[in-house]
């Protein structure tokens, strides 16, 4: 028969003989432990008096763990009373026996004023990350669990933070945490303000210590379980490219608030900024006089966007979807709540600028509670300090919520999708981007959250606030699995077989891609110069890359075809390490030809991945690499990335200058590179030398070819009429295989032409 210690809270000794009663109401209880504040309390007969200072230290925990010797330990959490149902101790060790539980809890009762309630409580799962979770005040642990969490973390490191840890603890067990559908005990409640009152308790200034704790055990969680994303690991991204009619959108999604959108959208209108921007409202089939209003505003304003959708399913997020998926949208959208308000005219103007000066793709704001007259409400200001850059993408699993105003950069926001929900759906999105991506934060106060009697969160339901729950730790343990995915993908480093398969799996799912390289074969002449092989390549499908402009303002407009929110969808990669992927490139030189982008948007230069570049030589076996210098070559000079093919198409006929580096060990390569770099002059405007480099491993000696330069382009590029050729030599053309897009420069270029291009490029 399996057997229970319990430790029961001690500060009143009527309260406290009444609980030990109820617990001694099983035989299967063991021992009972008093946990006492006060040492002057006097002693109850068959009892032992553990002195503690929190109920929730590491502190207590240990001492349960030394003192506990049945299979189980009770935990009451309240120093109020409990009525224990007739034979739930019994009934709770029977389930744990028959599902070799670590731990259980239970629905129960709840007293308020007098009067019994139920006190529902959700399961736990996955996602149920967050120090708030509900499990009652009365759960059942495993004694085994509580003395290896001692053994492993049973230092007094928390105050407050050590049951929760605990739970973590035990969740990552072989043995689950077991929610029991039944009510099982009666305890009084003692916190009898509404849940819109109770909801922003995390982050109160004067909680922050404990909150601190909490962070810590959750991203020691979050590690453990191989969730945990770093903060070296964001993807960072060009936001800045491409057109869009404004540069942001206000979106409103609004249906029956008569009493408060004109406020909001005046609010909108009121804005200050040096761009141009709209306010696309998305009316879904108000019927209290709001449509009205804003088409009168609609009328007097262009810029106010009136959208009534013809579906009738849609909640928040899918209005959303309507708005940013309109063509009108700008290229940031920006939230603004049918009830809510700018705090002040720059407010627009801050969340673009942050979306610019820190390349992010999300920007949250701090906003003020107040009532419908505009009075501070506790807790006042919600500016969500408990973000930082380093730990706020862990953190976010933690809290119910990242902060308001919320802003996206569109084009990843049409792409990832707002879930069609009215509850979660902003807290969805947070997650989403704060996996791979960097979220900008103000923590000046841009925003007024109005609460007043239309709001739909000021006084839910328990079972409302369950099921509320109960959705944000589904969003939770459907992001941890993602990222877990993630953190897989980038441990992973792709062998010459994935690199293979991934080739073949990449042409089967882009047809048109897949035609170009079936159309391949194509037209060559080779020259022999100075005793030397030099082969012409006619591609008229490398004219993309030929004819690219590179210069600044260019770049700046249009989007970075490697970044992964500008790639077309079916346009995947596999991960060579942690920094890099491999794409298949769409318009192939090679018969097997592939891009290597850095997962940030960073300039190409190659210094800090050489050693990138070696790894990439000795696992590719079949394979060389080859890097374009940002004026040598490089159709993408704003975001870093090698190229590779099969190395029996390895051009090996240099007519410049060169350097050959051969070692057999990556670290004396690395040093001989710095000396050939450092030899080299950098113009004073550029990052680096000019140059082209090549690299493969031969056997067990690595080697890489070094080419200088000096010019990007020949003047034949710039030329007019007959003397014009467009060529534009990168290292493959450089290192012999010289790539000519058009067929008439093709059918008359000459092997003198093409050593003068060459050489004059050259160094």
């Amino acid at each position: 028969m399996k057997t229970i210690d319990c430790f029961i809270p001690y500060s009143d000794e009527a309260i406290a003989r009444q609980n030990i009663a109820q617990f001694r109401s099983s035989s299967q209880v063991n021992q009972i432990f008093l946990l006492a504040h006060d040492a002057t309390l006097p002693q109850i007969e068959g009892c032992s008096m553990l002195f503690i200072d929190t109920l929730e230290s590491s502190a207590t925990l240990r001492q349960m763990a030394l003192v506990a010797k049945a299979d189980f330990v009770a935990i009451y959490g309240k120093w109020e009373p409990v009525t224990i149902g007739y034979g739930a101790i019994d009934r709770v060790l029977s389930i744990a026996d028959t599902m070799n539980a670590g731990m259980l809890y239970s629905d129960h009762y709840a007293m308020r004023d007098g009067e019994q309630t139920k006190a529902p409580v959700i399961a736990y799962q996955k996602g149920s990350v967050r120090n708030d979770f509900d499990f009652g005040s009365l759960r059942f642990v495993r004694t085994s669990h509580l003395k290896s969490w001692a053994e492993q973390y049973g230092e007094n490191r928390w105050k407050a933070a050590a049951l929760y840890e605990l739970t973590l603890f035990v969740s990552r067990q072989t043995t689950p945490i077991y929610y029991i559908n039944e009510y099982l005990y009666t305890e009084d409640e003692t916190d009898l303000r509404k849940s819109g009152e109770r909801q922003f308790d995390y982050v109160d200034p004067r909680n922050r210590e404990v909150q601190e704790e909490m962070e810590q055990v959750c991203t020691e969680h979050l590690r453990q379980i191989d969730a945990y994303v770093s903060p070296a690991d964001v993807t960072d991204i060009a936001t800045g490219s491409s057109t869009f009619p404004v540069e942001a959108s206000v979106i409103i999604p609004v249906k029956n608030r008569k009493k408060t959108i004109e406020d909001a959208i005046m609010s909108a209108m009121s804005q200050k900024t040096r761009f141009n921007y709209n306010i696309i409202i998305v009316d879904n089939h108000s019927t209290d006089g709001t449509t009205e209003i804003i088409a009168r505003l609609a009328n007097y304003d262009p810029r106010v966007i009136h959208i009534i959708p013809e579906r009738n399913d849609l909640g928040i997020g899918g209005c959303w979807n309507m708005a940013v998926q309109d063509p009108r949208c700008g290229r940031f959208a920006i939230q603004l709540d049918s009830d809510d308000l700018y705090s002040r005219e720059s407010t627009l103007q801050m969340i673009v600028d942050k979306f610019y000066e820190e390349h992010c793709v999300m920007v949250i704001g701090s906003y003020r509670m107040c009532d419908f007259n505009l009075r501070t409400l506790p807790p006042g200001i919600i500016d969500h300090k408990e973000w930082t850059a380093d730990n706020g993408r862990n953190n976010a699993l933690r809290i119910n919520g990242l902060g308001a105003p919320r802003a996206f950069y569109t084009p990843l926001l049409r792409q990832i999708g707002v879930p069609n929900t009215s509850y979660g759906e902003d807290y969805a999105l947070g997650l989403a981007f704060s996996r791979k991506y960097k979220i900008g934060r103000i923590f000046d106060v841009v925003y007024l959250c109005r609460r007043w009697e239309g709001n739909s969160d000021a006084a839910l339901s328990p079972e409302r606030v369950n099921q509320n729950n109960y959705y944000k730790d589904q969003l939770r343990t459907l992001e941890i699995t993602a990222r877990q995915q993630l953190n897989r993908f980038w441990q992973g480093s792709a062998t010459q077989e994935d690199v293979d398969t991934f080739f073949e799996e990449q042409l089967k799912a882009w047809p048109e891609v897949g035609q170009r390289y079936r159309n391949l074969s194509v037209q060559t002449k080779s020259f022999a110069i100075g005793g030397k092989t030099f082969t012409i390549q006619h591609n008229p499908a490398r004219i993309v890359s030929t004819g690219a402009k590179i210069n600044k303002e260019t770049i700046s407009q249009r989007p970075c075809f490697l970044c992964d929110t500008n790639r077309p969808a079916v346009q995947y990669g596999i991960a060579m390490n942690h920094r890099f992927q491999m794409l298949i490139n769409p318009f192939p030189i090679l018969r097997r030809h592939f891009t290597i982008p850095l997962r940030q948007h960073a300039p190409q230069q190659i210094l800090p991945y050489y050693g990138d570049m070696l790894d990439f030589a000795e696992t590719l076996d079949r394979m060389f690499l080859f890097y374009n210098g940002p004026l040598c070559g490089a159709s993408a000079p704003d975001h870093m990335h090698f190229q590779a093919g099969p190395k029996e198409q390895l051009p090996k006929t240099c007519l410049s200058k060169h350097f050959e580096i051969r070692a057999k060990t990556k670290d004396e390569m690395m040093t001989r590179f710095h000396h050939v770099y450092d030899s080299l002059p950098i113009v004073s405007s550029e990052i680096e030398p000019r140059m082209n480099v090549l690299t493969w491993k031969d056997d067990d000696e690595f080697v890489s070819i070094v080419i200088p330069r000096t010019k990007h382009r020949p003047d034949c590029y710039e030329a007019e009429g007959d003397a014009q050729m467009m060529i534009s030599p990168g290292a493959l053309d450089m290192a012999g295989l010289m790539i000519v897009p058009r067929a008439e420069d093709f059918n008359r270029i000459t092997a003198e032409q093409a050593e003068s291009i060459i050489k004059a490029c050259g160094a």
